[in-house]
C-alpha cells in the first residue's frame, strides 16, 4: 500500500512540474512576442544614428573640399564650364562626377577632387560609401559665391544594405527628396531647394556632384525602379 502512495505522489509531482514548464514556455513566448518588435526597432533606430552621423561627416568633408576647390580654382578647366553650361542632375545628364563609377564623365582631375572627399571620411576608393552625393548652388545662375559653393543637398548610402539619408537645406531625412514637394521642386530640367521665404524666384537651383557611385547602372540611377538605386534605398521603397 505504501509503494502505491509513493508512486502516486511521484506522479502527481512530475505532472505538476510539466505544467509549471509549460506555464513558463508560454509566458516566454508572450514576453517575446512583446519584447522582439520592441528590439528589432531598437536596432533599426540605431542603425539609422550610425548612418546619419556617417552622412553628418560626409556633410563636412564635401563641404571642406568645395570651399577649398572656390580657393584654388578648377585646376582641371573642366568643372566650372560643366557647373555653367548643363542641367541639373538626377538622371539629366549634367552631373559632375567625381567618381569612377559606371559612364563616369569625370577627368582624372575631377576623380581627385572625389578623392579628397573620400580621404577626409579616411576612405579611399576601396572603402568608398555605395552612393554619395552632394549639391551646392549652381554657378552663373545669379547667385553669389557663398550660395554658389555651400552644401545645399547630400545623398549618402553606407552600403548596398544600407538606407539612404539626405541632407536638405539644414533638414535630414530618409525620404526621396522629390516626393515632398515642400523640400524641392523642378523646372526645365533644373531641380531647385526651395526656400522658406515662399518665393519660387529665390528658390536656389542646384548643381550635383557624384563623388561615389558603386551601383554599377547608368545615370537613372537616381531613380530607377532597380534594386540598386537611389530611389529604391529611401522610405518606403526599401526594405532592408
Amino acid at each position: 500500500m505504501f509503494r502505491r502512495i509513493s508512486k502516486t505522489k511521484h506522479k502527481s509531482r512530475q505532472a505538476f512540474t510539466l505544467v509549471e514548464l509549460i506555464v513558463v514556455l508560454v509566458i516566454l513566448a508572450v514576453l517575446a512576442a512583446m519584447l522582439v518588435p520592441a528590439l528589432t526597432g531598437y536596432i533599426k533606430k540605431a542603425k539609422k544614428e550610425k548612418y546619419y552621423e556617417e552622412a553628418h561627416y560626409a556633410l563636412v568633408a564635401c563641404q571642406s573640399v568645395i570651399v577649398e576647390y572656390y580657393g584654388v580654382g578648377n585646376v582641371a578647366g573642366n568643372g566650372t564650364a560643366n557647373q555653367s553650361g548643363q542641367q541639373g542632375g538626377g538622371g539629366s545628364g549634367g552631373d559632375l562626377r567625381w567618381d569612377t563609377g559606371k559612364n563616369a564623365r569625370n577627368t582624372p582631375e575631377e576623380q581627385a577632387w572625389g578623392e579628397k572627399v573620400l580621404a577626409l571620411l579616411d576612405r579611399d576608393r576601396t572603402t568608398e560609401p555605395y552612393l554619395l552625393i552632394f549639391g551646392t548652388g549652381r554657378a552663373n545662375s545669379g547667385l553669389d559665391n557663398s550660395d554658389a559653393y555651400t552644401v545645399y543637398y547630400i545623398a549618402y548610402v553606407a552600403n548596398a544594405n544600407a538606407p539612404a539619408i539626405f541632407y536638405i537645406n539644414g533638414e535630414w531625412r530618409f525620404q526621396y527628396p522629390t516626393d515632398s514637394p515642400a523640400v524641392m521642386r523642378k523646372q526645365n530640367g533644373i531641380n531647385y531647394i526651395i526656400t522658406d521665404d515662399g518665393i519660387a524666384n529665390n528658390d536656389i537651383p542646384i548643381q550635383y556632384y557624384v563623388v561615389s557611385n558603386k551601383t554599377n547602372i547608368n545615370d537613372n540611377f537616381w531613380t530607377s525602379t532597380d534594386s540598386r538605386s537611389l530611389r529604391s534605398h529611401c522610405e518606403p521603397h526599401f526594405k532592408g
